[in-house]
């Protein structure tokens, strides 16, 4: 994670020094097809915070929606701006704006993760103890809580940076169990509690599914997609930082892997809205639609009555 804090030199520069044409060209395809997806993430992403903001309903499940589409957005107009900076015009003027940028984008990181784990429990809470979940659950727990996990994402990175950058700078072991330390908590806890509450999500709705032959509400789909999308496509990219770039690999394999993993975390990130899409929209209108309608319909809490679609009027704010 703090490769940016240890060395001065970002993928471009240490390119431009390269022989290896193959992987230069592997390198630009790569930050190129980043940058289309970036950007196209955060149109989208964009569309999301504006309509939760606005246009629907809002449930406990929307507030945490919404602030994943916050932390999605951020991180990828910090990709977007670091793959900028990374340019050969700007690689060598702008060193410190791109060690800032790639330091916001980890916060971001690490807040659409934790806030992912969030949504994956309280979702796995209120399927497992439905009555619990409806009688007991605190009137602002999801305000609470998205609260406390962007604190948490702020102290952790604020942290690490000041520890490594002002106090450890010259002390790369110090800062190595820095990283350990934040390695331990995203890999060690967060990822396996969300994980372990997909599971049991998805256990869940098949096993309804089987024995009551209900389709799996749609926002039941849109946590489970998400939780797919983000341990295939996001979780390389925290390996690099927390694990690989510790590791005596060839440089060429390391560069290698960050630039894909950039790519499948612009993906990852770029996902949501379309996985909002797809869930909400119903074939026979697909293109008729207002987002608005469809986002409320993908996001909606109440069971879908069985043989025939919802109706779009937006999610209800009971539980």
């Amino acid at each position: 994670m703090n490769q940016t804090l240890n060395s001065s030199q970002n993928p471009e520069q240490a390119l431009s020094g390269s022989k290896v044409d193959a992987l230069h060209v592997v390198y630009l395809a790569a930050s190129s097809l980043a940058m289309f997806t970036s950007v196209c993430g955060a149109a989208g992403n964009s569309a999301v915070v504006w309509l939760l903001t606005v246009g629907v309903q809002r449930t406990p499940f929307c507030i945490y929606m919404l602030n994943l589409a916050v932390a999605d957005l951020l991180f990828l107009l910090c990709m977007a701006s670091m793959l900028t900076l990374e340019t050969p015009s700007l690689a060598d003027s702008h060193t410190k704006v791109h060690e800032v940028v790639t330091r916001v984008m980890y916060f971001a990181y690490t807040a659409s993760l934790s806030l992912l784990t969030a949504i994956s429990v309280q979702r796995c809470l209120s399927v497992l103890f439905p009555l619990w979940y409806k009688c007991r659950r605190p009137r602002h727990l999801s305000t609470v809580v998205c609260s406390l996990l962007w604190a948490l994402a702020l102290l952790m990175n604020t942290l690490t940076t000041l520890f490594c950058l002002r106090f450890w700078r010259h002390d790369e072991g110090r800062c190595f169990m820095v990283d350990t330390a934040m390695g331990t908590l995203i890999m060690g806890v967060f990822t396996p509690v969300m994980t372990v509450s997909g599971i049991t999500l998805y256990v869940r709705v098949r096993r309804s599914a089987l024995l009551w032959r209900r389709r799996p509400r749609r926002l039941l789909v849109v946590i489970l997609a998400s939780i797919l999308v983000f341990l295939v496509g996001s979780l390389p990219l925290g390996i690099y930082w927390f694990v690989l770039f510790w590791l005596p690999l060839p440089w060429e394999a390391k560069l290698l892997y960050i630039c894909l993993s950039r790519l499948s975390s612009a993906i990852s990130s770029s996902a949501n809205p379309v996985i909002y899409f797809l869930v909400g929209s119903q074939r026979t209108r697909r293109l008729a639609e207002s987002l608005k309608v469809v986002l409320g319909r993908a996001l909606q809490e109440e069971p879908e009555p069985e043989g025939r679609e919802t109706p779009s009027t937006g999610p209800s704010e009971g539980l």
